[in-house]
């Protein structure tokens, strides 16, 4: 009797423990993915079944993890807001390579943080610009989950953008001044040409015949040596490079 208890309760250990894994297995995913922390009670129930979906979906499609967090931690300041989630994101110990967005609801402020290589693709900070256009007209409307939708929609489209690259950067950056050098080139060699071209050929042209006469003697060329010395000054550049997501903080859309 005691033996054939013995073993039942062998075998609903074991069931359990075989549950148990599962569903640690299935968190264990779903945490790699993807993160939806509601403190501020934000979505309703059918609101955050979608979203975990939609989430799990961006993250398993990307690489990335997406991370979205709900507070009521009313943070204004646009600096304390990046330095606060910052602070968050380390505590919780999200994945390195994820997107998080933020909306305290306390300050009524949202904010867009890039860790790890998701920065590599927001180095341009008009891709966050893309993001925060298409959540805009449903934060004026106060839809926090049509927001966080759009948020999710349009951050893998940024990554189907590839990442950012430098030479794009300093295009659009300093390729206004290029532009205007080149025209301002052009100008000037079309109109020497022109003032060439409409002179030659007309009176004031020099006589070299009549004016001239060609008479040969002896001479001797002595050739001058010419010493030229060189002196290289060294100049230091700044450079700069992004931090840990871990150590340091991730990039920041500034708020908004």
């Amino acid at each position: 009797m005691i033996q054939k208890v013995t073993m039942r309760a062998a075998a609903l250990l074991f069931a359990l423990l075989l549950i148990g894994a599962a569903v640690f297995s299935a968190f264990a995913a779903g945490s790699a993915t993807y993160a939806l922390t509601d403190d501020a009670g934000v979505f309703d129930a059918s609101q955050t079944a979608e979203l975990k979906a939609a989430l799990d979906n961006a993250g398993k499609t990307t690489g990335w993890q997406f991370i979205v967090h709900t507070s009521n931690d009313g943070i204004v300041s646009d600096e304390d807001l990046e330095s606060h989630y910052n602070a968050y994101y380390d505590r919780q110990g999200f994945q390195y390579d994820a997107i998080m967005l933020v909306i305290d609801r306390g300050s009524n402020k949202r904010d867009i943080l890039t860790y790890g290589d998701v920065r590599a693709y927001f180095k341009d900070s008009s891709r966050y610009d893309i993001i925060k256009q298409a959540m805009r007209p449903y934060l004026n409307k106060d839809d926090m989950y049509g927001a966080t939708m759009q948020f999710i929609n349009k951050a893998v489209e940024v990554h189907d953008m590839g990442k950012t690259s430098p030479i794009l950067l300093s295009l659009q950056k300093y390729g206004w001044i290029a532009g205007l050098l080149s025209v301002a080139a052009g100008l000037i060699f079309f109109f020497v040409n022109k003032s060439r071209y409409k002179n030659m050929g007309k009176s004031g042209t020099y006589d070299l015949a009549a004016n001239s006469s060609v008479q040969l003697t002896e001479a001797q060329d002595d050739f001058v040596t010419q010493h030229t010395t060189v002196r290289t000054i060294q100049r230091s550049s700044d450079s700069s490079s992004g931090g840990s997501s871990h150590s340091g903080g991730g990039n920041s859309s500034g708020g908004f």
